[in-house]
């Protein structure tokens, strides 16, 4: 990997990679010191996510730190730009792990530089926790390294359709799932629960969001009457396919992926936007008391917490509890650790099952309405939200 590049590009490379974002730290010499990095877009399209990851586990780090006792760990936090680009992706992924403190890797934000980097962090046995990216194939490599915090699409799909069934009474859904890995996971995941022996019946339509096809589409979706939609894809094609559907004159209760929690989505639906559910990994931390605390200082640092920002956090406290659970800085320790661990979060305690997803995965519901988003409910209890 490194052949191609001259060692003074490199070292300016780590230099431009690391000096971006280090949590503040002063250590003893005697300290026993742990490195975690984060790979993430701080450039480009999608930097205002990588930025909020790295500000939310800058905070965790530095909270860690602040109240070490002198024989605990000490955590130094460094940052790589992978620009939202699936080749840069596995380069910084390949930099990310040449200081030998570095135990453990947060990353990425896109589904696509994340499978591509999986394989560079296996080959160390470096642990990779992926913060928000739900894309089912990312824990299906057989890998025993990849810990995900979020629910995966399938299942962002079934407990979607389980709310519809439980909550919303539907008895016939619509599924319009756009031609994506995301979309067909998440839409194929809301038809796999319907087909259970529910009392819910689905039935899927491919919807292409050109002009030129949707109206067509949409016709299909409107002579089978359904009492429920379930819409899956890019959040602004969410939009104009819901825009698309009320123009046609259907009412029935919408719902859509985490995608949709958007402004893009939201400007694309116009006003059809209204009484658009939501599902999301993100609970509402203003109702979790255990969270109060993350918020007031992510705000006096940072300003508006984000859902990229508190999962920033969460994901850096439980790289933290791995190695401080594992009493052990190295990767492979770490590894173990977190494929049996219990690790409290603000959020709740996080486990994974075989393959590296959350052990008891939670899907959170919103609905737009008056221009905003607000909070509905769960598909299962969380003891941490007050209502």
């Amino acid at each position: 990997m490194f052949s191609s590049i001259s060692r003074t590009l490199l070292a300016a490379l780590l230099v431009l990679s690391i000096g971006a974002a280090q949590a503040r730290a002063d250590f003893p010499p005697y300290a026993k010191i742990v490195g975690i990095a984060l790979v993430a877009p701080l450039s480009g399209d999608q930097k205002a996510y990588g930025i909020q990851l790295s500000n939310g586990m800058n905070l965790a780090i530095d909270q860690f730190n602040e109240r070490r006792n002198l024989a605990d760990y000490g955590f130094v936090f460094h940052s790589f730009d992978d620009q939202g680009d699936p080749g840069v992706a596995q380069q910084q992924a390949d930099f990310s792990m040449v200081d030998p403190q570095t135990a453990i890797v947060v990353g990425h934000v896109g589904a696509e530089e994340t499978l591509l980097s999986i394989p560079v962090y296996h080959q160390k046995n470096m642990p990779l926790i992926i913060p928000t990216s739900p894309q089912a194939a990312e824990t299906r490599t057989g890998d025993d390294d990849i810990f995900r915090l979020c629910p995966t699409d399938v299942v962002e799909g079934q407990q979607a359709a389980r709310y519809a069934e439980r909550h919303l009474h539907a008895k016939k859904a619509a599924v319009l799932y756009q031609e994506t890995d995301y979309g067909a996971d998440a839409g194929g995941g809301f038809v796999d629960y319907a087909s259970a022996g529910t009392a819910l019946t689905a039935k899927d339509f491919a919807v292409h969001f050109d002009e030129s096809n949707i109206k067509q589409e949409i016709a299909q979706v409107v002579a089978y009457a359904p009492d429920v939609v379930y819409l899956s894809g890019n959040g602004k094609d969410i939009g104009t396919a819901l825009a698309a559907l009320r123009g046609a004159g259907v009412t029935a209760p919408v719902l859509a992926t985490q995608a949709a929690y958007d402004d893009r989505a939201v400007k694309a639906a116009g006003p059809a936007a209204e009484s658009l559910i939501v599902s999301s990994c993100v609970p509402p931390v203003q109702l979790m008391p255990t969270a109060s605390l993350f918020v007031r200082d992510y705000q006096a640092r940072y300003g508006q917490v984000t859902s990229f920002g508190l999962m920033g956090f969460v994901a850096a406290q439980v790289a933290i509890d791995a190695a401080v659970q594992a009493h052990s800085g190295d990767p492979g320790a770490i590894v173990r650790q977190l494929q049996v661990g219990t690790f409290p979060t603000i959020l709740g305690n996080y486990s994974f099952v075989r393959g590296g997803d959350p052990a008891n995965p939670i899907v959170y519901f919103y609905q737009y309405t008056g221009g905003q988003f607000k909070y509905l409910t769960s598909s299962y209890p969380n003891p941490l939200v007050s209502r």
